[in-house]
């Protein structure tokens, strides 16, 4: 996952206030229940030192920025220095609501719900009729794009046909009967394949879901394939038809998207692990502590789980390093303590690495990694 929408959170000196609340509406009563835990919330932060500034345009934006769509989620709210400096949508509510006054943003929670997510599109189709979604990979539930294409049909085509002037019969008389509608039918694809190569690039789809027609499906993965398309063409249960087919396909994408994302964090514990052997990654935070400070990890891997998770020492100028002592700083007596994730985070993202969330148990779950831009 590339980190860089975390920037604006780091562009702040001054200490920041990090709010982790669950904003879910599937009760009447849910704003009520959102005022009274941003409330407590409050009283953490205005306990521990945060700028009234910070808590009244943090109290705003739950109020009125947060989602007011129905259903069960999280906001990430970031402010300093009186500026609301990021809200972030959370497609389940966290585990607890949570507040913290702390010279750097506390983003953990933001970037592992952001890496269950992956860009992708969703093509419902028959052999004339089909719909295009592009899907961000962030957690929201409705498309950045939704296009329909209907293509030509035996009874929307020209008089002028393939057999001749006036003449649909063609050869024979069997042209309209073989031939034609194939030909139809892969002209539709291939015009639709030009639909789906502009919702893959609007969002940088990482995989196509499709459902619908078979032979429109191979019809499809035939045009995709011959523009050299790499990302991979899934297909699904659902597609045209109405309501329920519809509603199928879009059920069975929410499941193989899981399934493709825990494959794709797989396959990079996988690559950490060969690059490992090879002294490309380091395992553990005592070994990823001095290859984020010399800007030399290319992708930072940590699991989720936040119980026991120890503080690091971090620099007010230079936001790459971070170190498991003061002294080993660029200015010990300036330097800060803050939540390990957090300080790993910001000298990940503000040295353009990756990050990865760790999903297994074990030792590279516990205590995280990296793999390096160049070995050792």
């Amino acid at each position: 996952m590339d980190l860089g929408f975390l920037r604006p959170l780091y562009e702040s000196d001054a200490p920041v206030a990090s709010v982790l609340l669950d904003t879910s509406r599937a009760t009447i009563d849910a704003d009520k229940k959102i005022e009274l835990s941003w409330r407590h919330l409050r009283e953490d932060l205005a306990a521990t030192g945060a700028d009234e500034a910070d808590l009244k345009v943090l109290g705003e934006a739950v109020r009125e920025g947060t989602s007011r769509a129905f259903g069960e989620h999280g906001h990430a709210l970031y402010a300093s220095e009186g500026r609301l400096l990021g809200v972030y949508t959370l497609s389940e509510p966290p585990s607890r609501d949570r507040a913290l006054w702390s010279p750097v943003a506390d983003t953990l929670p933001v970037v592992v719900d952001r890496g269950r997510h992956l860009p992708y599109a969703l093509v419902a189709l028959d052999r004339v009729n089909a719909k295009v979604y592009a899907y961000a990979g962030e957690p929201d539930p409705k498309p950045v794009t939704e296009k329909s294409f209907t293509g030509a049909d035996l009874h929307n085509i020209p008089t002028m046909g393939r057999g001749g002037p006036g003449n649909l019969g063609g050869y024979g008389g069997d042209f309209v009967r073989k031939q034609y509608p194939l030909e139809t039918w892969r002209e539709n694809t291939a015009r639709l394949a030009e639909l789906v190569r502009e919702a893959v690039a609007e969002v940088d789809a990482r995989i196509i879901l499709v459902g619908g027609d078979d032979e429109a499906i191979a019809y499809l993965r035939e045009n995709m394939h011959e523009r050299k398309l790499s990302i991979p063409i899934q297909v699904v249960p659902g597609g045209r038809g109405g309501p329920d087919a519809e509603e199928r396909l879009h059920q069975a994408a929410a499941e193989a998207l899981r399934a493709f994302v825990v494959d794709s964090h797989d396959e990079a514990l996988d690559e950490f692990e060969r690059k490992l052997a090879h002294d490309q990654a380091v395992r553990g935070t005592e070994s990823t502590l001095p290859m984020l400070s010399e800007a030399r990890v290319r992708t930072l891997l940590l699991g989720a789980e936040r119980d026991g998770e120890p503080d690091l020492w971090g620099s007010p100028t230079e936001p790459i390093l971070v170190a498991a002592k003061p002294t080993q700083l660029d200015d010990p007596d300036r330097a800060f303590k803050a939540p390990a994730s957090a300080l790993m985070l910001r000298s990940a993202a503000m040295s353009d690495a990756g990050f990865m969330e760790v999903l297994q148990h074990g030792e590279t779950a516990a205590d995280g990694g990296a793999i390096l831009r160049f070995p050792k």
